[in-house]
């Protein structure tokens, strides 16, 4: 192919303009996806605003929805049960490691729940698992219902049907956790507030660590590289016409 502006000639070669494409089709996906997941969590941030100033809900009454209840207040009241708990691993608190540590709750109408208890540190080593006492008879708490943190790809199956005292995992998925133990768990956890009885370090942000505006800020990256790559395939290809 062979094109003139002027007394400028385009001829670009083929491998070149393959390896232009495939590249070019690359960095606009890259920024497109980056768009798609910074208009997620917008959406995210907006939903929690919104859900925030909802009034609380009272547990164990009405059924609650797994995504329209999301980053709702809630109020619970029943018993901790203390034969078992599940820490989430990988969590970071101000830089240093450690679990976020799942309890299980019987509320007053019999129903089960998860309670997100907080962070607690990884310790000296990771042998030894800490000890998380909890507090016995019944209990008021409040605080926001959320779905566990994803910690991105895990490799294998997590323990949830291990009936150990502590059990450590790199994922939590509710419905799989009460299927395995043959619980009847509310689809969402209560992140209780700081104060609450049971509660260890809070950390709750319902939003991802990376913002809207950072993703934004990769989407411009990607699409000036891709800007960058085709300024220097029209300015290797693009000679002088020979008089």
């Amino acid at each position: 192919m062979v094109l003139r502006v002027g007394n400028l000639v385009f001829t670009p070669s083929l491998w070149p303009t393959l390896v232009f494409v495939a590249l070019m089709t690359l960095l606009l996906g890259l920024g497109n996806w980056q768009v798609n997941r910074a208009q997620e969590k917008q959406a995210l941030v907006d939903a929690k605003q919104g859900r925030q100033l909802e009034p609380p809900l009272r547990l164990g009454g009405a059924a609650i929805d797994a995504q329209l209840d999301r980053f709702r207040p809630a109020l619970a009241g029943g018993r901790y049960v203390d034969d078992q708990q599940w820490l989430l691993d990988n969590r970071l608190y101000r830089g240093q490691p450690g679990y976020h540590v799942f309890s299980l709750m019987q509320l007053d109408n019999g129903t089960q729940l998860l309670v997100n208890r907080g962070w607690v540190s990884v310790g000296e080593s990771r042998e030894f698992l800490p000890s998380l006492p909890l507090p016995q008879g019944r209990v008021e708490l409040q605080g926001h219902l959320d779905s566990p943190e994803s910690v991105g790809l895990v490799l294998g199956e997590p323990p949830v049907g291990s009936i150990a005292e502590q059990v450590l995992l790199q994922s939590l998925d509710i419905q799989a956790l009460s299927e395995a133990r043959g619980l009847q768990l509310l689809p969402l956890a209560l992140v209780i507030d700081a104060g609450q009885a049971g509660a260890l370090q809070y950390d709750w942000s319902p939003v991802e660590t990376i913002s809207p505006e950072k993703h934004l800020g990769y989407a411009v990256q990607w699409f000036a590289l891709a800007l960058a790559l085709l300024i220097i395939y029209l300015g290797v290809n693009t000679r002088r016409a020979e008089q």
